[in-house]
């Protein structure tokens, strides 16, 4: 009954959010690179670090530095989105972000292993801001996600549970504002950002608890598109920090035969297929590579096939 009440809690704060925002005109204008065509709410997913505070409270004020510097993080993506800061200092603050997650998860590296990891988590915080570009595709590959967390922390218990209960119900919340083929508001950096980072954050947190790196493809799909994308941009030497419409998240929409909704489904439902297989397989380093191998083609596949949009 309590987790309703939540979900209604933060249904309400999104809807005040929303009325706010208009009145201040907090809008997303659709531009050139834009896959909307109408001024929509920007910013609705603040929600995910209120998410977090909740998550905070009712844990005993467990993981601190990581909680701090998501609020950090969250007030920066937030300004961001209000008067667009400079890609400089939104990278170092990312960085001092990804340090204090790093020093969260209290491991023993050699030097340069630490040098990577925060690489990889800056990286995938801004992965997670590219690919939310399409009503329902953040809200809905989160929702999968989170889901997949909770079914493997109720068997090894690697995290606090309410720092994925909490999450998870933010997600359903901006969904019923998200999922829609006219969203009543975008997450805006505030939510892809602070949304990438509990993200990472969590999944390392499974990763060095269980000493088993294959559960990083809880996040391939995401992964493939986001790297495919910035190894292709980075060998025809363009500028990775600019905006484009080279995802395949995009061209899949720009072809006009799928709507966002139907792209938004299909992204996560290959997730959903990845993870299934993944929690079966996860110590089966042969069919977990397979697995990987399988996608990556795939995706490559699919991504040929529209390289022209």
């Amino acid at each position: 009954m309590i987790y309703i009440s939540f979900i209604i809690l933060f249904i309400s704060l999104i809807f005040i959010y929303i009325k706010i925002a208009r009145f201040y005109n907090f809008f997303d204008i659709p531009n050139s690179r834009s896959s909307h065509n109408i001024p929509t709410v920007r910013g609705g997913g603040i929600i995910f670090p209120i998410s977090i505070f909740f998550s905070y409270y009712f844990s005993n004020y467990e993981y601190t530095f990581f909680f701090f510097s998501l609020i950090f993080l969250s007030i920066i993506s937030f300004i961001d989105d209000i008067y667009s800061i400079s890609n400089l200092l939104r990278l170092i603050v990312q960085i001092f972000v990804s340090i204090a997650i790093i020093y969260q998860l209290e491991i023993s590296l050699v030097w340069w292993s630490y040098i990577i990891l925060l690489f990889v988590i800056v990286g995938g915080i801004n992965c997670f801001n590219f690919m939310d570009g399409i009503n329902g595709l953040t809200s809905l590959y989160s929702l999968v996600y989170f889901v997949f967390l909770l079914i493997i922390n109720y068997n090894i218990s690697f995290v606090d549970n309410n720092f994925l209960i909490y999450p998870t119900i933010a997600v359903l919340a901006f969904s019923f504002f998200n999922f829609r083929k006219k969203a009543h508001c975008f997450c805006g950096d505030i939510g892809s950002i602070s949304i990438g980072a509990i993200s990472l954050f969590l999944m390392f947190k499974l990763v060095f608890y269980t000493e088993n790196i294959s559960y990083v493809l809880l996040l391939l799909i995401y992964a493939l598109d986001s790297g495919y994308t910035i190894l292709i941009r980075v060998f025809k030497k363009h500028n990775i920090f600019q905006p484009h419409r080279e995802h395949l998240y995009q061209k899949l929409v720009d072809s006009k035969l799928f709507s966002h909704l139907s792209v938004s489904i299909f992204f996560s439902v290959m997730q959903l297929i990845v993870n299934l297989l993944l929690i079966n397989f996860i110590n089966n380093y042969y069919i977990i590579f397979l697995l990987f191998f399988i996608s990556s083609i795939s995706y490559i596949f699919v991504v040929s096939k529209f390289k022209n949009v």
